[in-house]
């Protein structure tokens, strides 16, 4: 008995996938995804997201290759592994990114990829606890909320945003991105809104919907150029299903393409080495590899904040709060503000975002630190970054990771804009609205002024957003792995839909956009 449709993944697309393919009770729907269900309090509740990322039951937690921009530094690359993916041990930012970002995609060739076309998507997946207008969305299955853990520094953060000269923005998802205001977060009454909750949960009672978990594939099956089925392993026993209409690649921008390069869809020359029968010679098949480079900057501050709200009476006190009314540091995204900037002077909209938040830690040896005294934090990252890496594979062995090979600060010009946007900050921190608060600036520090100081700070501290995509890169070339219907090129009855078609990284956080991603496929395999 055949499938009219197979989505590999549960994550922030797939979900969005089985639900809108499922909603007409005569087509049947499979979602294999290899982690389980999201009931866990690791994951439901905001606070847990720092123990649902370290934790490899929701999360693959892939090893980079040593990073020559950063002294050889190796890195832990995030991917969900559980339903709902990233969008249940993500920092829950909902941020679109700017109109520029989907109009440049249009431009390299992907037409129907501008902001005009992708915006009805984004509108109809929000249920915005403000109500929808002309870009906000009001009645989608995705609730958008406003921060239910206010802190007073919050707005201080603004305020000094818009005395330093940038504009104030109540919202940068609205008609104009840029600008400094709060962000909102996807979580509904205080607890963590995922595609899981959003479109799964309610979905997945329908008859002709079946998600199958701790399903882990490894191949995909054909019929000559034809995706016919894919094979999976579940219960430690390989088993198969078979698809009459298309199979859907939802897994992310590094399980896709690893699925692709195991069925011999991907480079010749590498897939021959590792004795895999080459389908396709695609060898842009996990190239264009970006991510956010970002660093923190933190200020010590004579108010409390919430990473020293721990005493056992206050911890109390917390948890009530959270369980009662949904209110309270439980309920704390991982940014509370954010301004979009631009650093560049031929920038045609922001090049750098900073994040900020009422809550500070390290991480050490041990796992989380937070800081003992009260402080605030930023982060600041590149919007578009020029640095590309690569992932390829390790071994035909479907349970052996990919590599992952990317220089995080390989370009000089990403290096110059983290430079301008620490410096940015630091004019926030001192700015005459923080003046009643501020004690010292805790990292990088007063010591560090000049060029080589700011660059050896961030070649020592930056790290990833956590915000990989590109390996399957959309467009109209001959190069690109996916068209811009999201179909495999040279094959038929497969497509991938997730971050791993964007050809360019937005200038935001990417689960909004991956979801978008996953809203606008959707469409494309029914019309």
């Amino acid at each position: 008995m055949a499938w009219d449709y197979i989505i590999v993944g549960g994550g922030s697309a797939g979900c969005v996938l089985a639900n809108r393919l499922s909603a007409d009770p005569g087509r049947r729907v499979l979602l294999l995804e290899a982690g389980g269900w999201d009931w866990s309090p690791v994951v439901r509740v905001p606070a847990g997201e720092v123990l649902a990322i370290m934790s490899p039951r929701y999360n693959w937690r892939y090893m980079a290759e040593p990073d020559p921009s950063r002294g050889g530094r190796a890195d832990m690359w995030p991917a969900g592994r559980v339903l709902g993916g990233g969008s249940s041990i993500n920092g829950m930012m909902y941020v679109r990114g700017n109109a520029g970002d989907y109009d440049h995609w249009a431009r390299l060739g992907n037409e129907g990829w501008d902001y005009e076309s992708v915006l009805p998507y984004f509108r109809r997946a929000e249920r915005n606890e403000n109500g929808g207008d002309a870009f906000r969305g009001g009645e989608g299955p995705l609730w958008v909320s406003n921060s239910r853990a206010p802190h007073p520094l919050t707005q201080v953060f603004i305020d000094a945003g818009v005395e330093v000269g940038i504009p104030a923005n109540p919202d940068t998802n609205g008609a104009v991105q840029e600008g400094i205001g709060p962000v909102q977060a996807t979580q509904r009454k205080g607890w963590r809104h995922s595609t899981a909750r959003a479109y799964l949960a309610s979905a997945a009672r329908r008859r002709n919907l079946t998600v199958r978990t701790g399903a882990i594939a490894t191949r995909l099956l054909f019929d000559g150029d034809r995706a016919s089925g894919v094979a999976y392993v579940q219960g430690g026993r390989e088993r198969r299903e078979y698809c009459r209409g298309e199979v859907v690649l939802s897994a992310g921008a590094i399980a896709s393409p690893k699925l692709l390069m195991l069925s011999g869809i991907g480079d010749g020359d590498a897939l021959d080495a590792l004795g895999i029968e080459c389908r396709v010679d695609r060898p842009a098949v996990g190239g264009n590899l970006q991510e956010h480079p970002g660093v923190i900057m933190t200020m010590h501050v004579n108010v409390p904040t919430f990473n020293v709200e721990k005493t056992p009476l206050r911890a109390l006190h917390h948890a009530l709060a959270f369980l009662l009314a949904g209110h309270g540091p439980g309920t704390s995204s991982i940014g509370h503000a954010a301004a979009f900037v631009r650093i560049a002077e031929d920038a045609d909209y922001p090049d750098i975002q900073i994040s900020y938040s009422p809550i500070t830690y390290d991480f050490g040896p041990n796992g989380l630190k937070l800081y003992e005294r009260p402080a605030i934090g930023a982060a600041v990252n590149v919007c578009r970054p020029e640095s590309r890496g690569r992932l390829s594979l390790r071994s035909a062995d479907p349970m052996i990771a990919p590599r992952i090979e990317h220089a995080l600060l390989g370009s000089a010009k990403d290096m110059r804009l983290m430079v301008e946007g620490c410096r940015l900050l630091r004019r926030i921190f001192e700015a005459p609205a923080f003046a009643a608060y501020r004690i010292d600036e805790r990292s990088p520090g007063p010591a560090v002024q000049d060029d080589a100081g700011w660059e050896a700070y961030i070649r020592r501290e930056a790290f990833l957003m956590y915000h990989p995509v590109g390996t399957c890169r959309m467009g109209s070339d001959p190069d690109a792995v996916v068209d811009p219907q999201l179909r495999v090129r040279g094959l038929k009855g497969i497509r991938v839909a997730d971050a791993s078609i964007m050809p360019t990284l937005p200038s935001a956080n990417t689960n909004a956009p991956t979801i978008m991603i996953g809203e606008k496929a959707a469409d494309m395999l029914l019309s």
